[in-house]
């Protein structure tokens, strides 16, 4: 491919484009925080196809006020909504990778957040594994047991009943005195 062939590509598709491309990645973002967070992650995988296909064609019904236009060229739209997905994909990893800080907690916080994952909301995940730690660090009275109960309670989902906190609460304690026992 030439030079004059990219750049012609580049000037085909547009800044509008790139506009319908990062209201895209608004609408994904906003889509995995409501409700698409129980779904699986292979689901949210296609969202921004599926996502970016739908606002073109919003986008260029509205342009050309006619709902026919959308049938008539329905390839069209399909290749420019593909495009607007995989330019919010790109965007989206970049960010993961380049811009976003990952988290730096303790270990020992890493591996309280990975096992009470799933029976804790994502939103209160990494508090309520911080107010475990912090639990089990000032504990002097060997109630920790109790201590990771009331925490896990307080913070869990309606779903999830008192035996699966025993359990956890169960997991926990025994995860950590062997991750300190090896240290």
């Amino acid at each position: 491919m030439t030079l004059i062939r990219i750049i012609d590509a580049f000037t085909f598709y547009g800044l509008d484009i790139i506009a319908l491309s990062a209201l895209t990645c608004i609408l994904v973002q906003i889509a995995k925080v409501t409700f698409l967070k129980k779904f699986s992650k292979k689901i949210v995988t296609f969202m921004p196809a599926i996502i970016g296909t739908a606002v073109y064609a919003a986008y260029a019904g509205l342009i050309n006020m006619s709902f026919e236009y959308l049938i008539q060229n329905y390839v069209d739209v399909l290749e420019h909504g593909f495009s607007i997905g995989a330019l919010s994909t790109l965007v989206y990893v970049g960010y993961e990778q380049f811009i976003r800080e990952k988290k730096t907690g303790s270990a020992t916080q890493n591996v309280v957040e990975t096992l009470i994952e799933g029976y804790i909301p994502d939103e209160r995940l990494e508090s309520t594994a911080q107010a475990i730690c912090e639990a089990l660090e000032r504990d002097v009275t060997g109630s920790g047991a109790e201590r990771i109960a009331a925490i896990l309670n307080a913070e869990r989902p309606q779903d999830v009943d008192e035996k699966d906190i025993k359990l956890l609460t169960r997991l926990i304690i025994e995860t950590l005195a062997h991750i300190n026992a090896v240290k």
